[in-house]
């Protein structure tokens, strides 16, 4: 009777917590999840940030083994197929054939889909198996942290290091976004090439052979224009086809240092075809494949040495993160949703991040592979060599 007595007692004796017992504990517990959460969250930003720089360093890797199995030049930035539209001229129509993207293809373990990629139509072409294999997703070529690329059809964070150009950049939008052939109208149908870009660094001619020269300096990769037949302007515009050709730098010979140029850096607003929204890794438009420095001819002349004669663009500003929050397709520069840096790859296929208040003079010289090159007239063109501490 007495054990039983205890037993009521002691069940009848006990009780919950009270109101500000669970107070207490719940502010503990919230305070510990305000420590917590941001570690969690930089642990995978670390981890985000990590792979976006392995799977630029395994592009930049393709790339370079491309260019070992074709003398040591690499990829075209994009291609442009030419056709005849008659039997007694020459190619005097082109198309949209592929980025540098498909070039890779082999060395990026899809050697099927390049096996199968139809080089004679264009990326976009529903008369051929192109459009269904430019929309393949493979995760080497995503950031990450770029959700319109990530695990999407056909998505692409990465884009080329296009050099310095007029302000005129797009060849896609003049041939039809890559559905078929079309005759250049003019000189800026061509698009961004050192062929036929108006810029006379040296105060003369703007499309003589050492201002061609000069530009081509500019750029690691140039597409291939296979088009024979010269457009008429003022001064007259000669047929990219015999300029072009196998146009990008070869690794071997970067007067500026392969560890001080730029090879690829990340854009979340490429991947996109800016005339039929098209998302995908094959087309050879600049503002989908690469990146660029817009600048605005000079009539007295261009220079390289600091930011003295370049001009504003209506592109907006050219710089690591000025236009991240672009519209996709239309922001043909380094773009990162990574806070504060870009991931970029060097030719000497090394990846790292840069951060975006880098000093524009030290940007502008990791785009040029030869722009310090030392030139044969007084010009100001020549770039101060950069050295590795100050980027």
């Amino acid at each position: 009777m007495q054990t039983r007595r205890s037993l009521i007692l002691s069940k009848t004796s006990r009780r919950g917590f009270t109101l500000i017992e669970l107070l207490v504990v719940i502010s503990i517990i919230a305070t510990l999840m305000a420590l917590i959460l941001p570690a969690i969250q930089q642990a995978r930003e670390a981890g985000r940030r990590t792979q976006c720089l392995n799977n630029l360093k395994n592009v930049t890797l393709a790339a370079i083994s491309f260019a070992e199995a074709h003398r040591g030049t690499l990829p075209a930035s994009g291609t442009y197929g030419g056709v005849a539209s008659g039997p007694a001229t020459g190619r005097d129509q082109i198309f949209a054939s592929h980025s540098w993207v498909v070039d890779l293809l082999p060395y990026l373990d899809a050697v099927a889909v390049y096996e199968q990629w139809n080089f004679g139509l264009g990326f976009a072409d529903t008369s051929g198996p192109n459009p269904g294999m430019a929309t393949k997703n493979f995760a080497v070529l995503s950031c990450p942290n770029d959700e319109t690329s990530l695990g999407k059809d056909g998505g692409l964070s990465y884009v080329a290091n296009c050099g310095v150009g007029d302000t005129t950049i797009d060849l896609s939008l003049a041939i039809a976004g890559g559905t078929g052939p079309a005759a250049p109208a003019s000189s800026s149908a061509y698009g961004h090439s050192f062929a036929i870009e108006p810029l006379a660094w040296d105060g003369g001619t703007a499309l003589s052979a050492r201002n061609v020269g000069l530009t081509q300096d500019t750029g690691l990769f140039w597409p291939t224009i296979l088009c024979d037949t010269a457009v008429s302007a003022s001064p007259a515009v000669p047929a990219p086809s015999s300029n072009t050709k196998n146009s990008s730098v070869n690794i071997g010979r970067i007067y500026d240092g392969a560890g001080n140029t730029i090879m690829f850096t990340e854009n979340v607003h490429g991947g996109v075809d800016s005339v039929t929204g098209l998302r995908t890794w094959a087309n050879p438009s600049l503002r989908s494949c690469g990146f660029f420095y817009p600048v605005t001819p000079a009539a007295s002349g261009m220079t390289m040495a600091g930011l003295t004669g370049y001009g504003s663009s209506t592109l907006g500003s050219p710089y690591i993160n000025r236009q991240k929050n672009a519209t996709d397709g239309n922001a043909p520069f380094p773009n990162s949703r990574h806070i504060g840096i870009v991931v970029t790859s060097f030719a000497d296929g090394t990846a790292r991040t840069l951060n975006d208040s880098i000093d524009a003079s030290i940007y502008t010289r990791l785009i040029t592979p030869s722009g310090a090159r030392i030139r044969d007239f007084n010009g100001g063109f020549e770039e101060e060599p950069l050295s590795g501490t100050e980027f």
